[in-house]
């Protein structure tokens, strides 16, 4: 039996289906390297999700802190938020696009909207600022654009990874789509 080592090891699902964290992938029951480590070591039960189901998104879950990903979708989704909570620059400002940051600049463009003040405070990295309304405006639409365009990009790469036969089917591609 072998201490638990979440980059060399195996999930089995009830279904048959089994994952090797090695290769991120599921692997076929008579693999060779599968066949291996189970001589020795019981493979771990497939997670399962609140509905008690063994899914994907659930392995995911498991999997998560340690950077490893279940297939390419799961990769994708990473690459979208980091790539969507990374930060822009606007005429010269550098943006803080976290979820937090996107809700505050969202809620100040509300507020400049429903009140028609004519600036906002902000307590930035730097300092308090002062922003006028037409530059939290601007600050908004491009997060809101930075954001979308992230997203959209994931949903392109989603639907090559489900096409038949797929369009995406590496990890590279992937990155090369968030660059």
């Amino acid at each position: 039996m072998r201490n638990f080592d979440p980059f060399d090891w195996y999930w089995l699902a009830t279904d048959g289906r089994v994952f090797s964290s090695k290769r991120q992938a599921t692997v076929a029951g008579d693999d060779a390297d599968y066949k291996a480590f189970s001589a020795t070591t019981a493979p771990t039960p497939w997670p399962r999700d609140a509905a008690a189901v063994q899914t994907s998104a659930a392995l995911q879950e498991v999997l998560a802190p340690y950077g490893l990903f279940v297939d390419l979708a799961s990769y994708a989704a990473a690459r979208r938020y980091t790539k969507e909570i990374g930060g822009i620059v606007v005429s010269g400002m550098s943006i803080d696009t976290s979820r937090e940051s996107q809700s505050m600049i969202a809620n100040a463009y509300s507020y400049v909207q429903a009140s028609n003040a004519e600036s906002v405070r902000f307590k930035a990295a730097s300092g308090w600022v002062t922003m006028s309304a037409d530059q939290i405006k601007a600050i908004a639409l491009a997060v809101g654009a930075h954001v979308q365009a992230a997203f959209k990009i994931e949903s392109d790469l989603a639907d090559g990874i489900a096409a038949f036969p797929p369009t995406i089917t590496s990890r590279e591609q992937i990155d090369a789509a968030f660059a």
